[in-house]
């Protein structure tokens, strides 16, 4: 039986690239923040993979994006033949691979049962894999409230903004803990001449880093 969230995801579906090219400021700074973090020739898994555009960038010697909308990987799969996809839970997901680095992108807020979901990834890391986090700083949800009502951004549907101490909590259950934490995109739309000096340096100011819209955590097994 479908939940709410895979019956959102799967109603979007054909929209969702839509979405992003119409917000492609905020996503092409996505890929980009990625490709640093990932190393190329990585072997990596994407969580909640949509449409597979952002492992599709990674450079990844081998590369996995499972998601629980059958009707996302069907995009996913006609796009991007070269990836393994799957329409799968992470706690039914099954695999014999090591990856080096794990990450969900804008997918924490969606998770019906967070904890679940951790202790499953825990299972498939080994001692070097690192995860990667990405999501929207829960102190820019009533903007991005607006933005949905006035159709300018993709529809959440069922989510939650957990905050960070609680999640901190959930990791450290699991034998994670946080080997770094940073924002990006004070400015998460295209003004010319002033988003991308303001989002190159404003994160390197302790004032101003946490207003950032994007926010990300690496972790690890301890």
């Amino acid at each position: 039986m479908s939940t709410p969230v895979e019956k959102h995801f799967d109603n979007i579906a054909q929209k969702y690239d839509y979405f992003k090219e119409r917000n492609w400021y905020y996503y092409k700074n996505l890929k980009s923040l990625y490709k640093q973090l990932i190393p190329k020739q990585s072997s990596v898994l994407e969580i909640g993979c949509g449409t597979g555009d952002l492992i599709s960038e990674t450079d990844a010697s081998q590369a996995v994006g499972i998601d629980i909308s059958p009707e996302m990987i069907k995009i996913a799969q006609q796009k991007h033949s070269q990836i393994h996809f799957e329409d799968v839970t992470v706690e039914d997901f099954k695999t014999n691979l090591e990856f080096d680095y794990i990450f969900l992108a804008d997918v924490i807020e969606h998770l019906e049962d967070i904890p679940s979901t951790i202790q499953s990834i825990e299972k498939i890391c080994s001692k070097n894999t690192k995860i990667i986090f990405t999501y929207a700083n829960p102190l820019w949800e009533p903007i991005l409230m607006l933005l949905e009502k006035l159709s300018l951004k993709m529809p959440e549907g069922p989510h939650y903004r957990i905050p960070y101490y609680k999640f901190k909590k959930i990791l450290a259950n699991n034998n994670l803990v946080t080997i770094e934490r940073n924002w990006r995109l004070l400015l998460p739309a295209d003004i010319p001449f002033i988003s991308n000096p303001v989002n190159s340096i404003f994160y390197h100011i302790p004032l101003f880093q946490r207003l950032g819209m994007l926010e990300y955590i690496i972790i690890k097994k301890k």
